[in-house]
C-alpha cells in the first residue's frame, strides 16, 4: 500500500527533527565533559551552545522568506546537508574557538530546516488534522530529547566527545536523499525576489550585542545593552521603511500571532535554566556520572513524548487557550520544586520537577504552534514557522546566557559567606525561583489573554 505524500513528508520532516533535538540534547549532557576537557568554565562553554543558536536567530527569517519563494522543500533537504557537514567538522575541532566556528556552520543547515519543516507539515495536512500531525512532531521532539542524554552518557562513558556529533553524519546524509527525492514541491509565493540583507545584519548584530551584555559574571553590561536596544531599534525604523523588509508588520496586527509568541518567549527561556545548569549541578554537587546523569535527563522528554500528542489532539477538539493556560501551572510547578534542590533527597526532587516540566512543555508545544499558523495564510506559512523558530532560539540564547550570568554573579556573591557546595545550591535555587516568577506571569497573561484571539486572519495577500 502507497504510504500518501503528507505522511511521506512529516516522516522526513521529523528526521530533521529528530537530529537537530537529538543533537541539542546530548550535548547538554557533554557540556561538561567538553568544558573540563578543553579546560574552560561554564560561562566559556555556553558558547558553544549560544553561537550555534544566534546563527540560527538571524538567518530563520530570511530561510523562512527564501524558502516561501523557491519552495520550502529545496531549502529543507539543503538544509540537512550543511547541518551535517557541520556536524562532521564539529566532531573534528581540537580547540574552543574552531568548536564555536564548526557549530555556527551547523547552524546554518539547521536554521534551513527549522525554518522550513514546520511551514511545511502545516501545509500539507488540512485543518482538522494540523494540530495532530504537529502533535506528532512534538513526540518527535520528545523522541530525539529523550534519546539524547541517555545516548549521550552512554557514549560518553566508552567514548570521547566528537561521537556525539559524528552519530549525526549517516542520520544527515539520508535526511538529505528523502528530501531530494520525496518532499513534495511547496507553494510559492508571488513575491519578487529581493531580501532584506541589511534588516539582516542589523538583526544578527543587535542579538549578538544583547547576548553578550547578558554573559558577564559581574551581572548585565549596561553600556552594551544600550547598544543593543539601539541597534533593535534601527532596525525596526530600517523594516518600516524597507521596500522588502524582514518583518510582516501585517501579521503584528493578529492577537493569536502576537500573543502566541510572547508566550513562547517565557517557555523557551525557561526551560534552559534546567537543560543547561542541572547537569553541571549533577557533575559538580551530586557527582553523578554522565550515564547517570543523562538517564535523569531523559525523564523531561519521555513524559513530553506521552503528553504531546495527546495536547495536540485536544487542540483540535477544544482549542488551545485553555490547554497552554494548564501547560503554564505544571511549567511554574517544576520550578518551584527544582527551587528546593539540595543533597538531601536529590532524586526524588529532580525527578518530580523534571516530570512536572515535561508535562508543561508537552501541553504548551503543539497547541500554541496550531494556533500561530492556524492563524496566518498558506502561502505565508514558510515565514510564520520561521519567525517561531527565530522567537524559540533567540529565546534559548537568552535562556542560557541569562541563567548562568545570573547564576555566576550569585554564586560569586553568596560564596563570600557560604561554602562552595551551599553556595551553588544557593544560586541554583534564585535562578529556578526566577523560572518560575516568569512562568507565573506568563500564565496570568494566558488567562488575561484566553478568547481574545479566535480565528482571526490577515488578508491572504499580506504585505
Amino acid at each position: 500500500m502507497k504510504i500518501p505524500i503528507k505522511w511521506q513528508a512529516l516522516f522526513i520532516v521529523s528526521i530533521g527533527i529528530f537530529i537537530s533535538t537529538l543533537d541539542g540534547s546530548i550535548l547538554n549532557i557533554a557540556n561538561p565533559s567538553i568544558a573540563h576537557d578543553m579546560k574552560v568554565n561554564m560561562e566559556q562553554v555556553q558558547w558553544v551552545i549560544n553561537a550555534y543558536l544566534l546563527i540560527i536567530t538571524s538567518s530563520l527569517i530570511f530561510f523562512g522568506r527564501l524558502g516561501d519563494k523557491i519552495g520550502s522543500h529545496k531549502i529543507y533537504s539543503y538544509g540537512f546537508l550543511i547541518f551535517t557537514v557541520g556536524s562532521l567538522a564539529c566532531a573534528l575541532s581540537h580547540s574552543l574557538a574552531l568548536l564555536i566556528a564548526a557549530r555556527t556552520f551547523q547552524g546554518l543547515g539547521a536554521s534551513m530546516m527549522m525554518a522550513t519543516g514546520i511551514g511545511i507539515v502545516s501545509n500539507i495536512f488540512p485543518a482538522g488534522e494540523r494540530g495532530k500531525a504537529l502533535g506528532l512532531t512534538g513526540t518527535v521532539v520528545a523522541l530525539g530529547n529523550m534519546m539524547g542524554p541517555s545516548l549521550g552518557g552512554i557514549l560518553l562513558a566508552k567514548f570521547q566527545w566528537p561521537v556525539i556529533f559524528m552519530i549525526n553524519v549517516p542520520i544527515g546524509l539520508l535526511g538529505f536523499y528523502l528530501g531530494c527525492k520525496r518532499l513534495p514541491a511547496q507553494t510559492h509565493s508571488a513575491e519578487n525576489d529581493n531580501y532584506d540583507l541589511r534588516g539582516i545584519a542589523l538583526m544578527a548584530l543587535a542579538v549578538t550585542t544583547l547576548i553578550i551584555s547578558l554573559t558577564n559574571r559581574l551581572g548585565v553590561n549596561i553600556g552594551l545593552l544600550l547598544v543593543s536596544a539601539s541597534l533593535f531599534y534601527l532596525f525596526l525604523i530600517w523594516e518600516k521603511k524597507a521596500s522588502h523588509p524582514l518583518l510582516d508588520f501585517e501579521f503584528f496586527k493578529i492577537k493569536a500571532f502576537v500573543y502566541g509568541n510572547l508566550m513562547a518567549v517565557a517557555v523557551y527561556i525557561t526551560q534552559n535554566f534546567v537543560f543547561f545548569l542541572l547537569p553541571f549541578f549533577m557533575d559538580s554537587i551530586l557527582q553523578f556520572s554522565p550515564a547517570y546523569s543523562g538517564l535523569l535527563m531523559t525523564i523531561t522528554p519521555v513524559t513530553m513524548a506521552i503528553i504531546a500528542p495527546i495536547s495536540g489532539y485536544l487542540s483540535d477538539k477544544i482549542g488551545s487557550g485553555k490547554i497552554i493556560c494548564l501547560a503554564f501551572l505544571f511549567l511554574t510547578s517544576s520550578f518551584l520544586v527544582l527551587a528546593t534542590l539540595n543533597t538531601l533527597m536529590p532524586i526524588m526532587k529532580i525527578c518530580t520537577g523534571l516530570i512536572l516540566l515535561g508535562i508543561g512543555m508537552g501541553m504548551f508545544g503543539s497547541p500554541n504552534t496550531s494556533s500561530i499558523l492556524g492563524a496566518i495564510p498558506k502561502e505565508k506559512a514558510g515565514y510564520g514557522g520561521g519567525f517561531i523558530a527565530t522567537n524559540r532560539n533567540l529565546s534559548f540564547s537568552l535562556g542560557i546566557a541569562s541563567s548562568v550570568s545570573g547564576f555566576t554573579w550569585m554564586l560569586q556573591k553568596k560564596s563570600a559567606t557560604l561554602d562552595y557546595s551551599m553556595a551553588y545550591i544557593e544560586a541554583s535555587r534564585i535562578v529556578y525561583l526566577a523560572a518560575a516568577i516568569i512562568c507565573c506571569a506568563a500564565l496570568l497573561f494566558c488567562v488575561w489573554s484566553s478568547g481574545k484571539t479566535t480565528d482571526q486572519k490577515p488578508p491572504a495577500k499580506a504585505e
